[in-house]
């Protein structure tokens, strides 16, 4: 889990103005809630779904649907607090267009 939330120290504006395509809620809710994931973290599945491991048994299916594209060819995960609800997550644009 240290892996995971010393990622979200980069900079947060990168996030702005982006909501989940399905719920349609604001991505960025306070100023650590979202950053760059290890891909060693990521297994994308067929047909564009992935399963993100946020911790050692914490591991969340994230349907294509609700994949956005990444603006710097990694992947971010926003979270809300406390850390248990997937707010917004992003692909690079090979993994979010399959």
């Amino acid at each position: 889990m240290k892996l995971l939330l010393i990622a979200f120290v980069v900079a947060h504006s990168w996030y702005t103005g982006y909501h989940d395509p399905v719920t349609g809620y604001e991505c960025c809710d306070d100023e650590k809630d979202c950053g760059v994931i290890n891909p060693r973290f990521v297994e994308p599945l067929p047909g564009g779904n992935f399963n993100v491991r946020t911790g050692s048994k914490t591991r969340y299916f994230i349907p294509r649907k609700r994949v956005i594209e990444s603006d710097d060819n990694q992947y971010h995960i926003c979270l809300s607090a406390p850390f248990s609800y997937i707010r917004c997550f992003f692909a690079p644009h090979t993994e979010a267009s399959r």
